[in-house]
């Protein structure tokens, strides 16, 4: 699943094989390259010795593009046939992934087909996924089920995406508002909780009128079982005055974060820019960190946290919503159960899974922790309606912890290294990196052997629009270890993904990149 399991906190705390010592530009390198059919946007996942039956034993990487294709890969032989491929565009018959201007905008590449990263069962071996097509020039999207070990079906292998939740906001007509798959975007990681598969939709960059949208489904039949929009109300007064405000907006997205999980089956995530009115008593959580519950057929509300200047980050696109939410083992804080989430604006916030504190317009004051990463608050004076560009240091996807530290890379700004003390973070970094990132900053993830070795691996988009992958030494990132462009020759990356996020297993470093997949690891 995305990041590896359900806290999302990053952590690949099982490799062996990588250490600090051995991942330098002699000995660490691009092992091979496969060529997918379309731009790969979802985070590729990784099974160890999966067995295939007749076609034998292997380490499977698991490959989903904006083609509307997934493919079973040979982790030994990346660049050879794939053990299996499905693909789900059929032209001959009017199916094509949809247009990525399609009720909107998006830097999707052409084309709409499977953007959320996928979640595989491993207790029934089923991978399940959303596409998004155009049938005849009519849009559509289905969740899918396959087996990893062949690529058929799982069950009925498809249900098309349908929805409706009562209100009066906006899009709505005759007390409903319905799922519009024209303008929903299936950008978060799927996940499970509680036995259903949980999938969540948020907008193509903001145009049109959208929700936020999250449904759960039976991962036998696929039937859903719940649904829920953050923003269902008419609000006669809203900060900003787009198409979706005054009764909608709170996407989904994430920067592509799954939802966190805890091991009370609680679902942690945020939802972005859009109406909020749930301190006067009202259903609207624009800017939100929700903390929800799937119960009896639904999803309750149980508790949430609204960031006090909501409104300013609103009407300035400075959202909590750009982040998702990491959640840190209780041994560094005191015994609290605590989650960590950040923002568009470059402000961190650390708060009680207990006690979120809902919203305080006097201030954070509330919540556990809260602090700017970035350099620039957002402020009434900011002139653009949208704040973004070098002078905005924004958080995308969502910060990854090992070992007492956290890990945090925004944009225009070096990967900053955080520690825990008596509970809480130390506002001031231990460490940065010696380079600063591009515009959309760079996801993380840690690899270590338990307490040992720790890797810091950092994808980042560089402002010229090109992909690197970076090695730090986790105890002290102002040390990289190796990057893809010091032998570029042999390991430079072509165009980035925005928001990608490696994956480490067995001594291998897996990426995506423009159409393609990388797999990195010891050259000896």
């Amino acid at each position: 699943m995305w990041k590896g399991n359900s806290s999302r906190s990053g952590s690949y705390t099982s490799e062996t094989s990588l250490t600090p010592t051995n991942v330098n530009v002699n000995g660490f390198g691009r092992l091979a390259v496969f060529q997918a059919d379309g731009i790969v946007m979802a985070q590729p996942l990784y099974v160890s010795q999966l067995d295939m039956g007749a076609a034998g034993t292997h380490d499977v990487v698991v490959v989903a593009t904006e083609h509307d294709s997934v493919y079973a890969l040979d982790a030994a032989n990346l660049g050879g046939t794939p053990l299996w491929e499905r693909h789900y565009v059929d032209v001959t018959n009017g199916v094509t992934a949809m247009p990525d201007n399609f009720g909107g905008r998006t830097t999707l590449g052409g084309e709409v087909g499977i953007t959320g990263t996928p979640y595989i069962d491993a207790s029934t071996g089923a991978l399940y996924f959303v596409t998004t097509l155009a049938r005849n020039g009519v849009p559509e999207q289905w969740l899918r089920a396959i087996d990893i070990h062949t690529g058929n079906d799982f069950g009925p292998g498809s249900m098309q995406i349908q929805a409706s939740v009562p209100g009066d906001g906006k899009g709505s007509a005759n007390g409903q508002i319905a799922f519009d798959p024209s303008n929903q975007n299936q950008r978060v990681g799927l996940t499970e909780v509680d036995g259903a598969i949980l999938v969540g939709w948020g907008s193509f960059s903001d145009w049109g009128v959208y929700h936020g949208w999250l449904m759960a489904f039976d991962p036998t039949t696929l039937t859903q079982i719940a649904v829920f929009n953050p923003t269902t109300q008419y609000q006669s007064v809203d900060a900003a005055s787009g198409p979706s405000d005054y009764g909608g907006g709170g996407a989904f997205w994430q920067g592509g974060a799954a939802p966190a999980v805890d091991s009370d089956g609680y679902i942690y995530l945020n939802a972005a820019d859009g109406s909020f009115n749930a301190d006067q008593g009202g259903n609207n959580y624009g800017d939100t960190m929700l903390k929800l519950k799937l119960s009896g057929g639904a999803f309750q509300v149980a508790d949430y946290f609204t960031p006090s200047n909501e409104a300013c980050i609103d009407l300035h696109d400075l959202e909590i919503g750009s982040g998702g939410v990491a959640l840190i083992p209780a041994d560094v804080t005191s015994g609290r159960k605590l989650a960590v989430s950040y923002s568009k604006e470059g402000r961190l916030f650390v708060v009680s899974t207990d006690t979120m504190g809902k919203f305080n317009a006097g201030g954070d004051n509330q919540i556990a922790q809260e602090f700017m990463i970035g350099e620039f608050t957002c402020s009434d004076a900011v002139t653009s309606d949208v704040a973004e560009g070098p002078n905005w240091n924004r958080l995308y996807g969502n910060p990854s912890y090992w070992n007492g530290n956290l890990y945090a890379g925004a944009s225009s700004l070096q990967l900053k290294q955080y520690q825990f003390q008596n509970g809480l973070l130390n506002p001031t970094p231990v460490a940065t990196s010696p380079t600063a990132y591009g515009l959309r900053g760079a996801n993380t993830v840690v690899s270590a052997n338990g307490n040992q070795n720790g890797i810091v691996w950092a994808y980042e988009k560089s402002a010229a629009g090109g992909g690197i992958l970076h090695a730090y030494d986790a105890t002290m990132v102002s040390h990289e270890l190796w990057n893809s462009n010091m032998n570029a020759g042999r390991d430079a990356l072509g165009e980035g993904i925005g928001f990608a996020v490696p994956v480490v297993a067995n001594g291998h470093v897996i990426v995506s990149y423009d159409q393609r997949v990388g797999i990195f690891g010891l050259l000896q």
